[in-house]
């Protein structure tokens, strides 16, 4: 997920993986060595790796090797910001030395779903985010109103609050971002690990997806307590998003 240099020759590699959760080695030599690690330790990839564990100290990574690679992914600008931004939610939320096999095989299917070319990147961001706060334990409440329970019905826009994490009625004050019911019917798929409806949705345009996606992003900075560094969406979709949000 993570690789820092380490003063003269060495790096701090941090993993994600299936048996022992996310853990941070020492890779001794590795900016020298080509023969034990050649380019392996770079994000997107999926790695057999020879470790050592030592408690609750930084383990060393003796060897690794790419069992499985993703190159339409590594050719594409906007794959790799997602990937990135992917990879960020993944070393936030992600148990340190607990492993977690749903976390795991979420990685590995959104890397896949990442490469394939025929996918739009946005739609899969936003799906992952949802799948990933959802295995966390604290997904947003979509389906009703935090304060009274009000449900709305099944063609009808709502309100959600992204720091509290739940829809808000206009009877309780209502909320800035207005989600509509192709909205929330999509995204409550994700939470129910349905991407399709997400991936497939006829969105009215760019703008539309990515203020879904900010409205999603913000909501898990504010559980997360910090903001995330990475910026997922092309300038085209950054401007697109200026535009006064409707809380019709």
């Amino acid at each position: 997920m993570r690789s820092v240099d380490y003063r003269d020759a060495d790096r701090i590699v941090t993993l994600l993986t299936a048996r022992h959760g996310k853990l941070a080695f020492i890779a001794r030599g590795a900016r020298r060595s080509k023969k034990r690690f050649g380019g392996a330790l770079q994000p997107f990839a999926v790695l057999g790796v020879e470790v050592t564990l030592r408690g609750s100290q930084l383990g060393t990574l003796l060897r690794a090797e790419v069992s499985r690679a993703f190159p339409t992914l590594l050719g594409d600008l906007d794959r790799l910001a997602v990937g990135y931004a992917m990879l960020e939610l993944l070393a936030e939320l992600s148990p340190e030395r607990q492993a977690d096999a749903g976390i795991f095989a979420l990685a590995l299917e959104a890397l896949a779903a990442l490469d394939a070319a025929e996918l739009s990147p946005l739609p899969l961001l936003l799906a992952f985010e949802l799948r990933l706060v959802a295995l966390a334990g604290f997904a947003p409440n979509l389906q009703s109103c935090g304060g009274c329970g009000k449900r709305p019905g099944p063609e009808q826009a709502a309100l959600f609050d992204p720091r509290r994490g739940h829809l808000v009625c206009r009877d309780c004050g209502g909320a800035r971002e207005r989600l509509s019911a192709r909205a929330r019917g999509a995204l409550g798929a994700a939470l129910a690990q349905d991407w399709k409806p997400l991936l497939l949705a006829d969105w009215a345009g760019p703008g539309e997806l990515t203020s879904l996606r900010q409205a999603i992003e913000r909501f898990v900075e504010h559980r997360i307590g910090k903001s995330l560094k990475s910026l997922p969406w092309s300038p085209s979709e950054a401007q697109a998003n200026e535009e006064p949000c409707d809380e019709g």
